[in-house]
């Protein structure tokens, strides 16, 4: 990784390539290939223990963020609100899962945190992230299991939609969500070197 690569770059290299780069070691086994198989409990919480994971990264950035006192303005509004309701999605499914839960990770955001641009930059990735993640594996989740993915996923289209329109760019590029397979969205996340 060269001087000037920052881990947003790398995040977003990941974003675009559905590969990913491995920073500090693999931080997340891919998820299985759940094409054509049942739903089951197992793989609820084996999805759900993803999700968490991400919604950890989520809340982690913001609190980071908040920490460095880089925000001023929406940005700081968009980072207080957005990170109290990822802080609220890890209790929902810690509380889901159980004592399935996983522990949470270990976080390092580098320099992504230290202006309003990185942050921002940063932030619309995770966001956008996040929707994919949870829509890419809907089909994947009993339906007890789906319907509370999706009371999360809504409110995860809302911040995707409201930092963008912070950024100045289309809040909503697309009619439908694009495909993003599951191997993308953990790739992305093991390339971020966020999860130490």
């Amino acid at each position: 990784m060269s001087d000037l690569t920052t881990r947003s770059e790398l995040l977003q290299m990941a974003l675009l390539t559905g590969g990913g780069v491995a920073v500090g070691g693999l931080v997340i086994a891919a998820l299985p290939d759940l094409a054509g198989s049942k739903p089951s409990a197992a793989q609820d919480a084996e999805i759900l223990n993803f999700a968490l994971l991400l919604e950890h990264v989520q809340a982690g950035l913001y609190a980071d963020a908040i920490r460095r006192k880089a925000l001023k303005g929406e940005l700081l509004e968009f980072a207080e609100i957005v990170g109290a309701h990822e802080r609220a999605h890890i209790a929902f499914i810690r509380e889901a899962l159980g004592g399935k839960a996983r522990k949470p990770p270990k976080l390092d955001f580098g320099d992504d945190t230290a202006t309003a641009e990185a942050f921002t930059d940063v932030a619309l990735k995770l966001e956008d992230l996040g929707v994919a993640a949870y829509n890419a594996q809907a089909p994947n989740l009993t339906k007890d299991a789906l319907r509370a993915a999706a009371r999360i996923v809504s409110v995860e289209a809302r911040h995707a939609s409201w930092i963008r329109a912070i950024k100045g760019v289309t809040p909503a590029p697309d009619a439908s969500e694009p495909p993003a397979p599951a191997e993308r969205v953990v790739a992305t996340l093991n390339g971020s070197g966020y999860v130490e």
